[in-house]
């Protein structure tokens, strides 16, 4: 059985998984897929392209990072946004979500 990250972690909600992008959008290349129920790091979020009503985007902590979008992993923890982040590199608004 697969162990739980620290929090913040997000749990993939999607039957067909979600895709892990180099960058937050769906233009962006696809490096895997998470599997539904996987559990995954997350090390900040951003706001930026909508998917089905949802603008936030998850930047993962672990495995190899990469972006995956909040519409398909639901958080567990505060997530900070990239730029309250001490690693963080991308700027977003200050409005709280997730």
């Amino acid at each position: 059985m697969a162990t739980t990250p620290n929090r913040p972690y997000g749990t993939v909600e999607s039957h067909n998984g979600v895709n892990v992008r180099n960058c937050p959008s769906t233009y962006s290349s696809v490096l895997r897929t998470l599997g539904n129920g996987e559990h995954v790091g997350l090390q900040c979020k951003v706001r930026t392209q909508n998917i089905d009503g949802n603008d936030i985007w998850y930047l993962l902590r672990e495995r190899g990072g990469g972006w995956v979008t909040a519409r398909y992993v639901a958080n567990t923890g505060n997530v900070n946004w990239c730029g309250d982040t001490a690693t963080g590199d991308v700027a977003a608004d200050g409005d709280s979500a997730g």
